[in-house]
């Protein structure tokens, strides 16, 4: 199913605070397709934490990252699943008996694979001792993934670009890393949102630039024009 221009941007709430991150939901939820929470609102508000956001009715993408041996993710996951979030992630190089594991057990919701972070480039891969580049190195990850049998993976737009037609039609590629302009920060391989939807991203991780906007919603509105303009 496709989605509306709107639901394709998930909002990256990092925050700590559980009041915090409800009060700009409840400011947001009418111009976002969904929210994404991380590891810094979960380690401190855990569970019940999540389920608080359950009342705005948006999907949740849940982003931990999961990645350790098969029978540890699959306890884990069992309780993160009874929360019915939308979306979960999980680490692609914690194998594909590990992936499997998660898939096996999911429900209802859908597993999203996590390539190669936003954060890390070909520089960061040769000091891993990887002789390989960024993008071969997502799709030897995505290969695992749909091995494995996730419903879709994260990655930034340059590799969808090149993935998008390897994979079945239905396949999701997350995309954050997402910059409305040429901001320092902590990620390298970044796109603006035209960029990635053209690039065939499904769907938008956007954090910093509605978070920190002085109007998010009119940030939001302006992302969503700027899509609708273009006929993406």
């Amino acid at each position: 199913m496709k989605l509306s221009h709107k639901n394709k941007i998930f909002c990256a709430l990092d925050f700590t605070e559980l009041k915090q991150t409800c009060q700009f939901v409840e400011r947001i939820k009418e111009n976002v397709g969904g929210i994404k929470v991380g590891l810094e609102f979960f380690f401190k508000n855990g569970i019940k934490g999540v389920e608080s956001l359950k009342k705005y009715n948006l999907p949740i993408f849940l982003d931990l990252k999961l990645n350790d041996i098969p029978n540890t993710v699959s306890r884990a996951a069992r309780n993160l699943l009874e929360l019915e979030p939308e979306y979960l992630t999980a680490h692609l190089n914690g194998g594909i008996d590990m992936i499997r594991s998660l898939v096996d057990i999911k429900m209802k919701t859908k597993i999203i694979g996590v390539s190669l972070l936003t954060s890390l480039n070909d520089n960061d891969l040769k000091k891993f001792g990887l002789e390989i580049n960024s993008k071969s190195y997502v799709e030897k990850l995505s290969k695992i993934g749909y091995e494995g049998g996730v419903d879709g993976m994260v990655s930034s737009s340059i590799e969808v670009k090149d993935l998008k037609n390897k994979m079945p039609k239905d396949f999701i590629f997350v995309t954050p890393g997402i910059q409305l302009s040429n901001t320092n920060n902590d990620q390298k391989r970044t796109s603006s949102p035209l960029e990635a939807i053209k690039n065939g991203s499904s769907i938008l991780i956007i954090g910093r630039a509605i978070t920190n906007s002085n109007n998010p919603n009119q940030t939001l509105k302006e992302i969503i024009s700027q899509l609708e303009e273009n006929g993406n």
